[in-house]
C-alpha cells in the first residue's frame, strides 16, 4: 500500500513538473505565438568563428564534445520551463514573438557574457585574447540564458509590421546600450526569473559577483527602473516606454558615449572660476544653511552634461553627505568608472538625482551652442542630437 502511494505521489510530481509550462503561473494566459526553440550544443563552426585564432591550437570538436558533456543544467531547465519563459517573455514586455524559430546556441568559449542575436551562452569561459574569465554557472548561468532572451524578445520590435511596433522600436530606451537596451532586457529578465527561477534565487543572481562586475548600468537601473517600473501582464513594459516621454531624464542619463559632431579647432569657452583642466566642469560654495550649492556649470562639460544646474543644492554621493567641494570630487570619482556616482541634488525644493558617468562629449562651435543654449535650456534638443548616436 505505501509503496503504491509513493509510486502515486511520483506520478503526480512528475506529471506536473511535465505540464509546468501549463500550469504553475496562474497570471499568464499562455495563448500567444512562441517560436520553436532548441538547444545547439554542436556547432563547432561557430565556436570556431567567434574565436578564429584558436584554429591554430585547439579543437572546436572537442570543446563541442565538452559542452554536450556538461550542459545539463541548461537541457534540463529549458526541457521543463523553456515555453513557459518565451511566453512570460512576451507578456510581460507587451511585445509579439515575430521568428517561427532559431537556435540557442552553447559554446565552450565566447568573448563576452553572451549574444542575444544569435542568442549564444558560454559554458565553460569568457575569452578576452589570452585572458580566460570564468564563465556564470547555476543559476547565474540561467539568468544570463533569460537576459539575452529578453534583448532578442525586446528586438523583435524591430521586425514587426505595426505602428505600435515601429513607435516602440524608435524609443531611445529600445536603442543597443548598456544603459538603455540593456536596462530594459534586466528589467524583463529580473521580473520573468522571478516566476520561473524563483525570488531568492532571482535576487542572489542578480546580487552575484558576477552580475555586479558584468552589468554597467546598474546604478541607473537601480536608481530609475528597480522596484519603480514594476511589470505584469496588465502593465507590460512596453506600457512603461509608451508613457515614458523621449526627452525624460531617464532618457538623458542613459545616453550612450558617442563620437564627435565635428572636430572644430576652435578655442572653447571656459567659464571664469572653474578650472580649465577639470573633467567636471562646476564649482559650489556654502549658502546660508552650510549647504553646498553649485554656484556655476560649464554648459560645454562633464557635469553640466550629466545633468547638474547651477542653484542645485548637493547633498549626498552614493548615500555619502558632501561635506566639502574636495570630497564632493573624491566621492564622485570613486564610483564614476564603475556604473556611475549618483548625486543627490535638491533643484527648487524637489529632490533630485543625477548620475556623473563618463561621456565622450562633442565638439563644437562654442558660438552655435552658446546661442542655441540660451534659446532653448533643453539638454535633448539643443546640447545633443540622437542622429549623432551610434547603436
Amino acid at each position: 500500500m505505501k509503496q503504491t502511494m509513493f509510486a502515486l505521489l511520483l506520478l503526480a510530481f512528475f506529471g506536473s513538473s511535465l505540464k509546468a509550462q501549463d500550469t504553475y503561473y496562474s497570471i499568464f494566459n499562455f495563448d500567444s505565438f512562441i517560436p520553436a526553440v532548441k538547444i545547439n550544443n554542436s556547432s563547432a563552426d561557430l565556436q570556431s568563428s567567434v574565436l578564429p585564432f584558436y584554429k591554430s591550437y585547439r579543437s572546436a570538436e572537442r570543446d563541442m564534445d565538452w559542452v554536450s558533456s556538461n550542459d545539463s543544467l541548461i537541457a534540463r531547465f529549458w526541457s521543463e520551463k523553456g515555453d513557459t519563459v518565451l511566453y512570460i517573455l512576451a507578456e510581460l514586455s507587451g511585445i509579439m514573438w515575430q521568428e517561427s524559430e532559431f537556435d540557442i546556441y552553447i559554446l565552450r568559449f565566447y568573448p563576452s557574457v553572451g549574444s542575444s542575436e544569435p542568442t549564444i551562452l558560454s559554458l565553460g569561459g569568457i575569452q578576452r585574447g589570452s585572458l580566460l574569465e570564468a564563465a556564470p554557472h547555476g543559476d547565474n548561468l540561467l539568468f544570463n540564458l533569460v537576459f539575452q532572451l529578453s534583448k532578442r524578445m525586446l528586438a523583435q520590435t524591430r521586425k514587426g509590421r505595426t505602428v505600435a511596433d515601429i513607435d516602440l522600436a524608435e524609443h531611445p530606451l529600445l536603442r543597443k546600450s548598456a544603459y538603455r537596451l540593456d536596462n530594459m532586457a534586466m528589467l524583463l529578465t529580473i521580473a520573468t526569473c522571478q516566476n520561473v527561477l524563483g525570488i531568492e534565487e532571482t535576487t542572489n543572481a542578480y546580487k552575484s559577483a558576477f552580475w555586479k562586475e558584468h552589468f554597467p548600468g546598474r546604478t541607473i537601473f537601480e536608481t530609475y527602473l528597480l522596484d519603480k517600473w514594476v511589470l505584469t501582464p496588465s502593465f507590460s513594459l512596453d506600457e512603461w516606454l509608451f508613457q515614458e516621454p523621449h526627452n525624460s531624464r531617464l532618457v538623458t542619463v542613459t545616453r550612450s558615449p558617442h563620437k564627435p559632431r565635428s572636430q572644430s579647432t576652435q578655442q572653447k569657452f571656459y567659464l571664469e572660476g572653474i578650472p580649465i583642466k577639470g573633467k567636471f566642469g562646476f564649482s559650489v560654495s556654502r549658502n546660508p544653511s552650510s549647504q553646498l550649492v553649485v554656484d556655476k556649470v560649464d554648459i560645454f562639460r562633464l557635469a553640466y552634461a550629466c545633468g547638474l544646474r547651477e542653484g542645485d543644492i548637493i547633498r549626498r554621493v552614493d548615500g555619502s553627505l558632501a561635506r566639502n567641494q574636495r570630497k564632493l570630487i573624491e566621492k564622485i570619482y570613486e564610483n564614476f568608472l564603475d556604473g556611475g556616482a549618483t548625486v543627490e541634488i535638491y533643484r527648487d525644493g524637489t529632490k533630485m538625482e543625477v548620475v556623473f558617468r563618463p561621456l565622450m562629449l562633442p565638439e563644437w562651435d562654442d558660438t552655435e551652442l552658446y546661442d542655441d543654449f540660451f534659446e532653448n535650456d533643453s539638454l535633448i534638443d539643443s546640447v545633443y542630437d540622437d542622429d549623432y548616436y551610434d547603436d
